[in-house]
């Protein structure tokens, strides 16, 4: 099959003047050749005896040598046609032979029966997409002057009353989008132009209604009612009919439908791109024709992948019918949480219940998309999962960027080489502008220019970070600073990874223009994945707001916002480097990270209303949390990963990850060897709510009665509330009424007690 969006090799096109085109272009037939070759294609892959041949062929009147006459032309044109398409010899007579997608009316078909399939689907834009893409095919009546000939009239009207379905379609598919002021006018032109098919009468009055033209859509009816009265003697169909009655009614059905698109608004750089024309170039060729769907960027950190694979997305997102969807990688350390995260950036609830790669699989069929999946190095071990959703979903396309080929099926490897020469430059020029407004290139300073940028390879990243110190610095001064610096650090092994010889010289350098406390303030924010609030920059790292403006200003901290607070944040290979530099203070700052945030998930979780805005708090923290668990595990804090893991429970089952909630709360318990706290008891407690959402009756038991038993001994009462509940709920799925009441009738004596029920 000839995948969407690719040229075949060769076409035999029917869809207007009959023509044969070849890889080296459109193939000339003689008049007697296309009429044979016409009679072959409307027998639709049957075969075609000699006499039916000759009569197309020769139009009522052939010689008497006619049947000797049509082999001769059979060779000729079997001589002439490309290899994609042959004539096959049958007993009877002869056949037509193509590869698929060959035949242009063979596309359209398919494309019109995909159309059709996705409007039934909801999903419109494709729709209108693919609808656009059939009619694209067409040049003019089927089988141009050939149309009203005795052997390809019949095929002929068959293709044009497909090609007015496919105007139906489309037109149908636009309204569903919300677009009736576009469509109003062409629905309009076909309702006049097909005065009795009800379809475009249809179309043109839910338009005209859309468009707040009540009035004008009831006229159009009572005219198309006076005609088919007057010329057909009819009354208009049954779907036309009741369209104006709910006009009448002003039915709100009528009403824009909740077809929809799933587009992800993708990161918007400040800057324009510099350089990387040819990439762009070759990117987007292979966006466009969907030969490559599992496209990897490679390259050094700092190369500019992200840069490049967001500005390829989007100038092909509207070859796309349902957009593209960004999602980042770089804070997780978990290959099994890779899905997960796709499915959040996509807003696509998975069922616990279900396999979540069969579950994303399934969401993701139906649409045609570009996922742009970022920073996929580190979490290699899930690539797999890439190949079988492009594998499941035929429409997914995924550009992902990776240090390193990630080495599954079908994977087009794309390298991002460093900048050439002039683009580095210009890129230096660029950057220095916007932060010295009075920075101009030279002859003078060309020179040091050129050298400071080859002397950090090219490297995007490293450029910008040279470039931030131009307002303090000349370029002179800088290359005679940074020259000095590499020649410092050129005793490394030759065998590191480029990131590490070239970035690593260039934060180093950078990070050696910071005093002490702000190098120290760095060092303890890369203990962040997702980046740190301005009160856990403080709290935990001693962050003033000088300070980070000055790590912002020097281009090793990124600003960004959530929830209207700025979040301070570091690119991944700049936060390589700072946890190399925190070194033996590491331990001390992951278990300060890990009781602010012991404190800050039980701050939310003792809400008085806890709600879903409230968790939404954690939203932003989920990679910190994450990062969190880690720590306190990695440094022997057993207490304190079990109060983390029990403290977010809620938040994992209100976002339906239980089982990562689940499985954090049973390591943490493990890890403390039956210690009797009241973390201890919430651990529990949560772990058995998170194994009922599961479906786990026994583990959810299991947990509940070990909650009891540690919040009776800790006075945890709230917990063993909810512990009781939670048993009540499992004897009542599992038909035990009686021990059900029991613990129902616990839990309401334990929360009067608690002051949350009457007595």
């Amino acid at each position: 099959m000839t995948r969407m969006g690719a040229m075949p090799a060769a076409e035999v096109r029917v869809l207007g003047p009959v023509e044969v085109v070849g890889v080296d272009g459109p193939i000339r037939l003689a008049a007697k050749q296309a009429r044979l070759l016409v009679a072959l294609v409307v027998a639709r892959g049957h075969a075609r005896d000699v006499d039916e041949l000759v009569e197309a062929t020769w139009d009522g009147a052939p010689p008497a040598s006619a049947r000797k006459l049509v082999q001769v032309y059979v060779s000729q044109l079997r001589k002439a046609l490309p290899s994609a398409v042959d004539i096959a010899t049958v007993d009877s007579g002869y056949y037509l032979v193509l590869e698929p997608g060959v035949l242009d009316a063979e596309r359209f078909e398919r494309l019109l029966g995909e159309c059709v399939s996705a409007r039934a689907d909801g999903n419109a834009a494709l729709a209108s997409s693919l609808a656009d893409r059939a009619l694209a095919l067409w040049r003019g009546r089927a089988f141009g002057e050939l149309a009203y000939e005795d052997f390809a009239r019949a095929e002929s009207e068959r293709l044009e009353e497909l090609r007015l379905v496919a105007l139906e379609e489309r037109l149908g598919a636009l309204l569903a989008l919300g677009r009736h002021d576009e469509v109003l006018g062409e629905a309009l032109g076909l309702a006049d132009e097909q005065q009795f098919r009800q379809r475009p009468h249809e179309l043109a009055m839910l338009a005209l209604y859309r468009a707040g033209r009540q009035a004008d859509a009831l006229e159009h009816y009572a005219a198309v009612r006076a005609r088919f009265d007057q010329e057909l003697g009819l009354e208009p169909g049954s779907a036309l009919r009741e369209l104006q009655r709910r006009i009448l009614l002003q039915d709100p059905e009528l009403d824009l439908s909740a077809d929809s698109v799933s587009v992800g608004a993708l990161p918007v750089s400040p800057n324009p791109l510099v350089g990387r024309t040819r990439e762009l170039d070759e990117l987007r060729s292979l966006l466009d024709r969907r030969e490559s769907r599992l496209i990897v960027l490679t390259g050094a950190g700092g190369s500019g992948k992200t840069r490049l694979a967001l500005e390829a997305a989007r100038d092909s997102t509207g070859t796309f019918a349902n957009g593209t969807v960004f999602v980042e990688l770089a804070p997780l350390r978990d290959p099994d949480l890779v899905v997960q995260t796709i499915a959040k950036a996509l807003e696509l609830a998975i069922d616990p219940t279900e396999e979540p790669l069969a579950a994303l699989a399934a969401g993701l069929a139906p649409q045609e998309l570009l996922l742009v999946v970022d920073n996929a190095e580190h979490v290699r071990t899930a690539a797999p999962a890439f190949a079988e959703l492009v594998a499941r979903a035929p429409r997914l396309t995924l550009l992902v960027t990776s240090r390193a080929v990630l080495h599954v099926s079908g994977e087009r490897v794309f390298p991002v080489t460093p900048l050439a020469e002039d683009d580095a430059v210009e890129l230096f020029v660029q950057r220095a502008r916007l932060l010295d407004p009075d920075f101009e290139r030279t002859p003078e300073n060309d020179v040091d220019t050129r050298e400071i940028c080859a002397r950090v390879d090219c490297l995007p990243l490293a450029i910008e970070l040279a470039a931030a110190r131009i307002r303090t610095l000349t370029t002179r001064a800088l290359r005679e600073r940074l020259d000095a610096r590499l020649r410092l650090l050129t005793g490394g092994p030759r065998d590191l990874p480029a990131r590490q010889q070239t970035l690593r010289e260039t934060i180093d350098w950078s990070v050696g223009l910071l005093d002490e406390s702000a190098r120290a303030v760095f060092a303890r924010l890369a203990v962040f994945p997702a980046g740190a609030t301005l009160d856990a920059a403080e709290a935990v790292c001693g962050a003033e707001v000088e300070t980070l403006a000055a790590l912002v200003d020097d281009h090793l901290l990124r600003r960004e916002d959530a929830f209207g607070e700025p979040r301070f944040g570091m690119l991944e290979t700049v936060r390589e480097y700072a946890l190399e530099l925190l070194g033996a203070d590491r331990p001390r700052v992951e278990l300060a990270m890990v009781s602010y945030f012991v404190d800050l998930t039980d701050r939310v979780e003792n809400e008085e209303r806890l709600s879903l805005e409230t968790l939404s708090e954690l939203d932003p923290e989920i990679d910190n949390l994450r990062a969190a668990l880690t720590a306190a595990e990695r440094n022997g804090a057993a207490d304190l990963r079990l109060g983390l893991a029990g403290n977010t429970w809620r938040y994992h089952w209100a976002r339906g990850s239980a089982a990562e909630g689940i499985a954090e709360i049973e390591k943490a318990l493990a890890a403390t060897d039956g210690l009797v706290t009241s973390a201890g008891a919430r651990a529990l407690q949560g772990g058995s709510g998170l194994a009922w959402t599961l479906g786990d009756l026994a583990r959810a038991k299991q947990l509940a009665g070990e909650a009891i038993r540690v919040a009776s001994q800790t006075g945890s009462k709230w917990e063993e509330v909810s512990a009781n509940t939670v048993l009540g709920i499992a004897a009542n799925e599992e038909g035990d009424r009686d021990t059900a009441r029991q613990h129902h009738l616990r839990s309401l004596e334990l929360a009067v007690e608690l002051g949350l029920e009457p007595a």
